[in-house]
């Protein structure tokens, strides 16, 4: 089985697109989100606006990554 660079780059996509879909599923799951200015797991409570864009951006940015491949080849 010989990969070229091309298939390489869309798997490696997929597997971006998966692991981030799973930060996503953890952040819903546990309803907490990573902040970098205090380095540590803010609650939804404390960061609303954070929280929804870090849903909203990693579901279009994981969906994205995994779809592309097969879009366009």
């Amino acid at each position: 089985m010989d990969l070229t660079s091309g298939e390489v780059g869309q798997i490696i996509r997929i597997v971006v697109g998966v692991v981030m879909l799973l930060y996503v599923a953890n952040c819903l799951l546990n309803q907490k989100v990573w902040i970098r200015k205090t380095f540590s797991w803010g609650s939804r409570d404390e960061y609303p606006k954070i929280f929804l864009m870090n849903i909203i951006g990693g579901i279009m940015g994981g969906v994205l990554l995994i779809a592309s491949p097969f879009l366009w080849n």
